[in-house]
């Protein structure tokens, strides 16, 4: 190996580690409500999909609904098998997601949701920001009704 070859395979591990840091301060944000940090982690027009039925445009819109829609007492957010692909300025990092989202109508009642992430990653002045959250529900279990505050 060259040392070209070898500085770029540096780089391109760098850029993992950096993927996989962004995607788990996502979450962890999420969890801990620390909305300060969600808006350190978007682009301005940063897109969550959520099914076919939900989808957020902008970045205070989604740290707003993040903040003001979600009406659990708690939510924990467990990323596993998480792959980031990165190709130069832009990377795509999927992530399997087993999300708990605690009741506040008491202890015990709870809505799961096991799901497959896609995230689209940019990296703007040398810093990964997410531009695009694509989530699949594959499997849920649970009542959703404090989902959203309908």
């Amino acid at each position: 190996m060259n040392n070209v070859s070898a500085i770029s395979a540096i780089e391109r591990m760098e850029d993992v580690f950096r993927l996989q840091g962004l995607v788990a301060r996502f979450a962890r944000a999420v969890d801990t409500r620390d909305h300060e940090a969600l808006s350190t982690v978007f682009t301005p027009d940063v897109t969550m999909e959520l099914g076919p039925d939900i989808r957020v445009v902008g970045r205070a819109a989604l740290a707003g609904m993040l903040r003001d829609d979600l009406m659990w007492a708690t939510t924990m957010h467990l990323l596993g098998q998480v792959v980031p692909e990165p190709e130069g300025d832009r990377a795509t990092v999927h992530a399997n997601v087993v999300a708990v989202h605690v009741s506040r109508d008491g202890a015990g009642k709870h809505f799961d949701l096991g799901a497959r992430y896609t995230f689209t990653a940019v990296r703007a002045e040398g810093t990964w920001l997410l531009s695009r959250i694509e989530i699949e529900p594959v499997w849920t279990t649970g009542d959703d009704q404090g989902m959203h505050d309908d």
